[in-house]
């Protein structure tokens, strides 16, 4: 089965290679609007041929109303370039990703904390629960939910949310640093109150977008 991570990556990468060529061949011009031109009628041409797994098809149908609806400031050529930026950042020699465990998920815990976040991870998250912080940036994940989805030699087998209230693009910025993908559900509704919900995936493989992050390291 394809993962939506390696397909998402093998649709950016194709797509930047194709518009260089084509700038190169003197067949569309280096600015924003013209990139933004042929990246949506390549996006359109990809969609009506059916040239990748089905796995992406939603992105590229968003990728289309974008450019339609926006225009240049679609920033097609940005957004690809800062997703190919990311993803690959985090591949090995054989294309995969992180491979995320107990040990790392630890350590990530220990850099939020030095940048002042608040961690709960000792009770179990079973429905609309509150959790009062004092103005701190919090990081709330379930005990059950934890204990589920790490396997006995401690990788992470099953999604797992974390439910966080502060500066999210810290948090994102913060999880890429070790290695982490998240992939957002709610930013502000979620079963813990005032906080939203983003979900980790074993080896980052989630079946959307990932949060990007400020720069790829």
């Amino acid at each position: 089965m394809t993962s939506f991570y390696n397909e998402i990556l093998n649709v950016v990468t194709e797509g930047l290679s194709t518009l260089v060529a084509a700038q190169e061949a003197g067949k569309t011009q280096k600015n924003p609007v013209s990139e933004t031109v042929f990246l949506s009628a390549w996006v359109t041409k990809m969609i009506k041929q059916q040239r990748f797994d089905h796995c992406v098809s939603k992105t590229l149908l968003q990728w289309q109303k974008q450019s339609r609806t926006m225009g240049k400031n679609a920033q097609l050529k940005v957004q690809f370039e800062r997703i190919k930026n990311t993803l690959s950042a985090l591949n090995d020699t054989n294309g995969k990703s992180t491979t995320i465990n107990a040990e790392l998920i630890e350590s990530f815990y220990r850099v939020l904390e030095q940048a002042d976040w608040l961690i709960t991870n000792e009770y179990e998250v079973n429905r609309k629960v509150s959790h009062h912080t004092d103005g701190q940036a919090s990081l709330v994940v379930c005990a059950a939910q934890y204990k589920q989805s790490i396997d006995e030699q401690g990788a992470l087998v099953k999604p797992l949310s974390f439910y966080v209230r502060g500066n999210t693009q810290q948090f994102i910025d913060l999880a890429y640093q070790q290695g982490v993908l998240l992939y957002k559900i709610t930013d502000y509704k979620s079963k813990v109150k005032f906080h939203g919900e983003f979900v980790i995936y074993p080896d980052n493989a989630g079946s959307q977008l990932p949060e990007l992050p400020t720069v790829a390291y």
